[in-house]
């Protein structure tokens, strides 16, 4: 199939400035310039990608067909403009923060780690956004498996023997995960050919407007091994142990946008997997092993909780324990709460990430027990961080509490109530052990050897996060979100 001329043109323009930023950042001799002019194109891509698919936003057409591969509807312009925001509020912030980090121990310049970095990010990202657009299976797992090569060196920017050791445990469980959701995909493929279709297929629209005309023993057997293997991905339990360390070890913007992106990406793609078994007869028992997972993962991520020494390790754990209410809304069929948890856990996740990366380089230490009195030593950091944890844990007004209480709302139209204690209690033992932890970072007396730095600076995006979050959760409604499909 030909691609229009207009749509090409739209192509490339979203397209062409991350290629030539990983070009620029790579060869560019001079970091800082690199750094800020980063910065502003990902604010610059984040209002390219609203004003060419706005009119998919306004109901105004059903989607964009690039080809019979590659597809944009209103979801995947959502997690497009998600992704792009989350890059641009992280880079920004990583502006300030590599700022002062510019020398080593030795006092050698960071170059090659910074150029690498940047050169990275932007492959990531254009890897992120081929997961949002693809059409055929084969495509997406391509996609996913993409973002892990482009997001590894990432995990390893501070070369030490702990980040090798989370980057090479990154790229072995997600290789093996990716291993599986390729043989679902291979499983998929069997059940369209030996179904009621004339040929097999891998083209997701195609599958789920023939959903009924799959085998079906084939199609579960399929779909189960996807789950596993983007769940891997995405840190469901028990396919997590990948995910704290490579949080841990990531410098702050990396972690960000590892939480606030490359998760959002996973689960997308078991969306997507899950989109094909609802046109089936036999949805609801796969359902309710998406929704049990989801459960599972949440309390399991609330245990882990409960004792934790590194600060940003809590905040990994944490997004697990948003990871599984993700699942659920994905198991519960609703795309509108898939997008509400993700957007609301992506925008304070960012934040709390940021501050996290400002307070370990100020305090010199990523543990728990090292880092307290926050409060006096930097009064700003330490109340933004006060409001990211009410933010993260779904208190009221922030945008975390309304995607919350509409999955619960969903679940107990349902009946569900066995699922919604479990959710409630896991959630509300987060609560208590965050509190617990991010408390004592808080209080107590002022570390000695704290050096805070560019306070206004590094305050300025958590700040504009927290306040989208407090927007999200007042002025926008869940109905607002039940266009997207």
């Amino acid at each position: 199939m030909a691609v229009s001329a207009d749509i090409f043109l739209d192509l490339v323009s979203i397209v062409s400035l991350p290629v030539i930023l990983a070009i620029f950042s790579y060869v560019n001799p001079i970091i800082a310039f690199t750094r800020k002019i980063t910065a502003a194109a990902y604010w610059v891509e984040a209002l390219i990608i609203g004003c060419i698919f706005w009119p998919i936003l306004m109901g105004q057409t059903q989607g964009l067909v690039i080809n019979e591969n590659f597809r944009i509807d209103r979801l995947a312009v959502c997690f497009l403009l998600l992704t792009a925001f989350v890059f641009a509020a992280a880079l920004t912030h990583a502006d300030f923060l590599f700022g002062q980090e510019e020398t080593d121990e030795h006092g050698t310049l960071k170059s090659v780690r910074l150029k690498t970095f940047y050169l990275c990010i932007n492959l990531f990202f254009l890897s992120m956004c081929s997961i949002f657009v693809s059409n055929n299976l084969g495509c997406l797992w391509m996609s996913i498996e993409a973002t892990t090569l482009s997001s590894a060196p990432l995990v390893y920017f501070e070369r030490t023997k702990n980040a090798l050791e989370a980057t090479w445990k990154y790229l072995i469980v997600c290789s093996v995960g990716i291993a599986l959701a390729l043989l679902g995909t291979v499983f998929i493929f069997a059940a369209s050919q030996h179904g009621h279709l004339e040929q097999g297929t891998l083209i997701i629209t195609d599958l789920i407007s023939q959903a009924d005309k799959l085998d079906y023993p084939l199609m579960r057997f399929g779909f189960i091994l996807c789950l596993l293997g983007y769940g891997t991905k995405a840190g469901i339990f028990p396919l997590h142990s990948w995910l704290p360390d490579a949080h841990s070890e990531a410098p702050a913007p990396a972690s960000a946008i590892l939480s606030g992106a490359l998760l959002n990406g996973a689960l997308f793609g078991i969306w997507r997997i899950t989109q094909i078994i609802m046109g089936s007869h036999f949805h609801n028992q796969i359902m309710q092993i998406l929704l049990g997972m989801g459960a599972i993962t949440v309390l399991a991520a609330a245990l882990f909780l409960i004792r934790q020494h590194g600060f940003k390790r809590m905040w990994a754990y944490s997004s697990i324990e948003n990871v599984g209410i993700m699942l659920v809304a994905i198991g519960l069929g609703s795309a509108a709460l898939f997008f509400l948890q993700a957007i609301n856990h992506s925008i304070v996740k960012v934040a709390l990430f940021l501050l996290s990366g400002n307070i370990v380089h100020a305090g010199g230490s990523k543990k728990l027990y090292n880092l307290h009195g926050i409060l006096k030593s930097c009064p700003a950091w330490g109340c933004l961080l006060t409001l990211g944890l009410f933010a993260i844990t779904g208190a009221p007004p922030f945008g975390t509490f309304l995607s919350k209480i509409s999955i619960l709302a969903v679940l107990a139209d349902r009946g569900s109530w066995i699922l919604i204690g479990i959710l409630l209690f896991a959630t509300s033992l987060a609560f208590m052990s965050l509190s617990v932890h991010v408390g004592r970072v808080l209080f107590g007396g002022a570390k000695t050897d704290f050096q805070a730095f560019k306070v206004f600076q590094t305050s300025v995006v958590p700040i504009i996060l927290l306040c989208c979050s407090v927007i999200l959760g007042l002025v926008i409604f869940p109905s607002y979100w039940s266009f997207i499909k």
